[in-house]
């Protein structure tokens, strides 16, 4: 049986879809339409032989929940495919998008007006159906075979994918469309050579991305999927450009015998030779994928990797980028936060809302890594009953012990035969890098995860070797040339050339790190780096530029106890304190107080200095006892030990006087303010000025009406 349209739409939005379907039949047009929710592959192969064959187009109701189904996936990609043979796939593809945008519509070529908005109202359904109806009456004959469910001919790796790959639609499209990007029919032979290259780093998903390229799009490449493995990656050291070569030639020979090309007594050239003869005779389109190119290789040793004739189309996965110059260049990033929760849920469920929410978190922990997600996942199933998803977050965040590498133990395997040790996947390429990339791992290890400024790092590499200001600048630049090239970081900002690195690298080197003294030194050098950089705040005013420097500030603060940390809280807790985050400032004056208390005494002048400015910080919050008590013992020390006409002291009176004003404590302020009045206005006129109501108020003994603040004391030395 024939039909005019095969409805493709996810079983969420059934109940939206039902009445366009009934509006399109009672039109007289005859929809193939499956009430069932599909899931597993042998269904939805059943579904599209079906009913997509015998139809004439593919109508999709593209919503988000679309773009998300799988089984919908395979169906649009099957119609695409199938009617991308004919040259032009809009002709059978139709795109109903209810939702307000249509960024999530892909291929970017479905993007057409003519069928974009649902139907809001019954005149815009009956327009909608007419517009259907008029484009169908002039297509004559139905789609015909689909063969994108059809197991490609495979050599080499075999691919069979995996019912826990999510996302990734745009990048499979982007791939696609790369690969074809000279516009010529699917299923021409001998058509100019493409190359694509999937980037990323370790284990952020570029070999399962491309096996289920393969698997979903194999109706374009009916010569078959022939997959090479280039060796380098997992001891880079250890192999050289002959054995590289030898692995090549194994890998050519074995193709060449599954074609049914004899290699005994043939030379390497001689059988590539004749592969390349057998794959011009089939004239058939194929897709060459060389997976897991390492760095270093001569441009020329590449391209011997690489389809060796023009019917073939080769896919690169790597993680260098010191190949971008060659083809069209895919990075491949982190997942969705939707996507990532998907994959870690998929095999045990968060129970309860407060489950959930520890299940999204952890996905943001992991920095939405897609093998750490999936890594975990495995580790939250194997844990059923005896770890919440709670439990493991706060187990995750323990310095004292990998969480994350319980999951080499287990047995199942990963897709793509993956190397369960996150560590081990990203060490891969973290003992790729010289001195320099390796310093800059070690800074972004005690950092916080976000933007690093390159100006920082040099600052730091200055500070810690003792470099002059150009030479801290070359080694940074070295760094960041390393980390790049082997996809451990990106440069997130063009104009300061801030850098990022995903927090399972520096997690990676925080934990396997072979020289932990240098990470000391280099923390050292950061806090000193962050605490000048902090101190222009002095002047008083908000200095937005510095966002980056407090983020790394509040990670480093946590990390030490001696005096150069406690400076650097200190000018951190004064960064809060003027924008106005008391509480903030508050527990950092404290921890700032703590370390002066334990190493300097609580008589010494930094420590009165904090004590000082945590009572200003409890004042601004209403604490007003509190503030008075802190500052009653630091007039007492003060008048102790350098005098009644001491500055300091009589600064202490000063702020012990705004705090019993604003207690309504008149006649005590009164008694104090006398003490050291010819201080106070000796002081600068400016100081004297913004204080002098409340002077004029106490000296009157007029009930107090404002809450004048007190200002911040000294800078942290």
């Amino acid at each position: 049986m024939e039909y005019d349209i095969f409805f493709s739409y996810p079983h969420k939005d059934a109940k939206e879809v039902q009445n366009i379907f009934q509006a399109l039949q009672a039109e007289g047009l005859k929809v193939w339409i499956d009430n069932s929710e599909i899931r597993d592959f042998e269904s939805i192969t059943k579904s599209i032989v079906e009913g997509l064959a015998h139809a004439k187009v593919l109508l999709a109701y593209y919503s988000l929940n679309y773009w998300r189904s799988r089984a919908c996936q395979w169906e649009l990609t099957a119609g695409f495919l199938a009617a991308q043979r004919e040259g032009e796939a809009r002709r059978r593809i139709l795109v109903i998008n209810p939702e307000e945008k249509e960024g999530h519509i892909h291929p970017v070529e479905l993007r057409d007006e003519l069928f974009q908005k649902a139907p809001a109202d019954a005149e815009a359904l009956r327009k909608l159906v007419q517009s259907v109806k008029d484009h169908i009456s002039g297509i004559k004959n139905t789609i015909g075979d689909i063969h994108a469910l059809t197991q490609p001919s495979w050599y080499g790796r075999k691919g069979a994918g995996s019912n826990r790959f999510v996302g990734r639609l745009p990048d499979m499209w982007r791939i696609h469309s790369a690969l074809h990007a000279l516009k010529v029919p699917v299923i021409t032979g001998a058509v100019a050579s493409a190359v694509v290259q999937v980037q990323g780093m370790g284990g952020v998903g570029k070999s399962l991305l491309a096996e289920e390229y393969a698997l979903r799009y194999a109706a374009a490449f009916p010569g078959g999927v022939f997959w090479l493995r280039v060796p380098g990656n997992d001891d880079p050291k250890a192999v050289m450009g002959e054995e590289r070569e030898a692995e090549s030639i194994w890998q050519i020979s074995d193709f060449a015998i599954s074609l049914g090309i004899s290699v005994k007594d043939r030379s390497p050239a001689e059988i590539e030779a004749h592969l390349t003869r057998e794959l011009e005779r089939r004239g058939l389109p194929y897709l060459w994928i060389v997976d897991d190119v390492p760095s270093g290789m001569e441009r020329n040793a590449l391209q011997k990797w690489q389809a060796p004739h023009p019917s073939g189309k080769t896919l690169i996965t790597t993680r260098t980028k010191e190949y971008n110059a060659l083809g069209t260049l895919i990075p491949l990033g982190i997942l969705e936060p939707e996507e990532a929760y998907e994959l870690l849920t998929l095999r045990r469920k968060p129970t309860g809302k407060a489950e959930e929410d520890a299940a999204r978190i952890l996905t943001e922990d992991l920095g939405y890594h897609a093998l750490a997600v999936d890594v975990t996942g495995a580790l939250l199933d194997a844990k059923k009953g005896l770890q919440s998803f709670a439990e493991f977050r706060k187990n995750l965040a323990d310095t004292q012990k990998d969480e994350l590498e319980y999951a080499s133990k287990l047995k199942e395997l990963l897709p793509t035969g993956h190397e369960k040790s996150i560590a081990s996947t990203l060490l891969r390429s973290i003992r790729q890098l010289e001195p320099e990339g390796l310093d800059f791992l070690r800074l972004a290890s005690v950092l916080a995860v976000a933007q690093i400024p390159a100006s920082f790092v040099s600052s730091v590499f200055s500070e810690v070797d003792k470099l002059d200001e150009e030479s801290g600048n070359n080694r940074a630049m070295l760094a960041f040339n390393q980390v790049e090239n082997l996809s451990l970081a990106e440069g997130s900002d063009e104009e300061s050339g801030a850098k990022t690195v995903h927090t399972l690298i520096s997690r990676t080197v925080r934990f396997r790190e072979t020289m932990p003294e240098r990470i000391d030194v280099i923390q050292a050098a950061a806090v000193s780096v962050l605490t000048d950089r902090l101190s222009v705040i002095a002047d008083g005013s908000i200095h937005s530029e510095l966002k980056l420097e407090v983020a790394h500030a509040r990670q480093l603060v946590n990390k030490g106890d001696d005096i150069s940390t406690a400076n650097l809280t200190g000018w951190l807790a004064r960064y809060d304190h003027q924008q106005c985050a008391y509480r903030s400032a508050e527990m950092l004056f404290r921890r700032e107080l703590d370390i002066q208390n334990r190493i300097l005494g609580d008589e010494h002048p930094n420590t009165l200095r904090t004590m000082s400015n945590l009572a200003v910080t409890l004042g601004a919050q209403g604490d007003l006892a509190g503030a008075r008590k802190l500052n009653e013992q630091v007039l007492e020390i003060r008048r102790r030990i350098l005098g009644d006409e001491h500055p300091d002291t009589s600064n202490s009176a000063c702020n012990l006087v705004v705090t019993l004003f604003n207690m309504g404590d008149v006649e005590k302020a009164r008694e104090i303010l006398r003490e050291h009045l010819l201080w106070l206005l000796s002081r600068d006129p400016a100081t004297l000025e913004a204080n002098q109501r409340m002077l004029r108020e106490i000296l009157t003994e007029i009930k107090p009406r404002s809450n004048q603040p007190e200002q911040l004391e000294g800078n942290p030395a």
